[in-house]
């Protein structure tokens, strides 16, 4: 298959690299020459384009990779529909859901694939949660909390981030639109559908943007599960946190150190005088005579996922076009139930307010 990638910034060279060791054909598109022609000397493209209307025409490319800055996606990715091409998108999908329906609209009528780019999906720590939390451990699910967050400035170090599409308003960039587009597709991948978010964006820092580099906010889900999300641009060290809270305990996963901890009250809870052997210092307990927990809980370790998630990524994709699969989980629908959570969402803008 020969694959267009548009746009060779840091998420388009990997994703070209990924197609060359699949065995893909391989025509770049960028507006930089100089990207162009590193790239291409790297991986041995079969063409460059400059515009990629010209590509869209001219390459005979079969399927074309969109990773140009958000508000750019919508443009190239209807003239590669409209080329005949399938198409699948980085997220997010694009800043505004009336440029997403009009899309979905092209992409119907195309008859072609079109895959939402959701990393996560691909992330073997993320399907090992997933999975395990399917087997119901802690019971019912009942509330989770997902807290994490990168200095900006570290995203790409060798360039300035002050020209991030992730730090500019007019680029689609932003805490909600360019991590929550993440983890909103996760949790109504793990809970359902998203039913309604609250919550606030700011700007804390003296960081030199002009968007939003902090979100909190509460969801809820179609399957009755509230959760919290907390996002920003500012952690100097980066963390990740995941924490699932069912009717018998909790399931946790800390990204960082690579582990996942589980604890269970039926095993952990310990009634006065009616289990003897533990009976003994070290428990915790909220009265002195009261219950005892063993406050510990058992650790597992947790995959990681490098490079192998975006290779698998892509060959999901390669399989959609195979099979000329134009049903799937990852549709345009999974890019606008994204955006739909955005656009309905109650959010208080607290840069505002506490400049006002």
């Amino acid at each position: 298959m020969k694959l267009l990638v548009v746009g060779c910034g840091s998420i388009g060279r990997r994703h070209a690299r990924n197609a060359r060791k699949l065995g893909l054909e391989v025509v770049l598109c960028d507006i930089s020459e100089e990207r162009l022609c590193d790239l291409a000397a790297e991986i041995k493209a079969v063409s460059v384009y400059t515009d990629y209307q010209v590509a869209a025409n001219q390459s005979g490319a079969e399927a074309a990779l969109i990773a140009t800055p958000s508000h750019l996606h919508v443009a190239p990715a209807s003239v590669m529909l409209t080329a005949g091409m399938h198409v699948m998108m980085e997220k997010p999908l694009c800043p505004s859901l009336k440029e997403a329906n009009e899309l979905k609209r092209l992409v119907v009528e195309s008859k072609r694939v079109f895959m939402m780019a959701h990393i996560f999906r691909f992330r073997a720590e993320w399907q090992a949660i997933k999975k395990l939390l399917d087997t119901q451990p802690i019971g019912r699910v009942l509330s989770a909390e997902l807290l994490g967050g990168w200095y900006l400035p570290d995203w790409h170090f060798r360039e300035d981030y002050r020209q991030e599409y992730a730090a500019q308003r007019r680029q689609g960039g932003g805490v909600l639109l360019t991590s929550m587009s993440h983890f909103f597709d996760v949790v109504s991948w793990f809970f359902g559908d998203i039913k309604d978010v609250v919550g606030a964006k700011m700007r804390l820092s003296s960081l030199d943007i002009d968007v939003d580099d902090a979100v909190m906010c509460t969801v809820s889900t179609a399957d009755g599960v509230a959760v919290t999300l907390c996002e920003d641009f500012l952690a100097r060290c980066p963390r990740r946190t995941f924490r699932v809270n069912g009717e018998h305990g909790y399931l946790e996963a800390d990204f960082n150190r690579k582990s996942l901890r589980l604890w269970d009250a039926r095993t952990k809870r310990f009634l006065p005088g009616l289990d003897p052997p533990q009976e003994r210092e070290g428990l915790f307990r909220i009265l002195e005579d009261g219950v005892g927990y063993d406050p510990e809980p058992d650790v597992l370790p947790l995959l990681y996922s490098g490079n192998d998630a975006y290779l698998a990524e892509l060959e999901h994709f390669v399989a959609l076009v195979d099979g000329n699969c134009t049903e799937s989980e990852l549709g345009i629908d999974a890019g606008i139930k994204v955006l739909e959570a955005i656009e309905s969402a109650r959010i208080v803008d607290w840069t505002k307010t506490r400049t006002s």
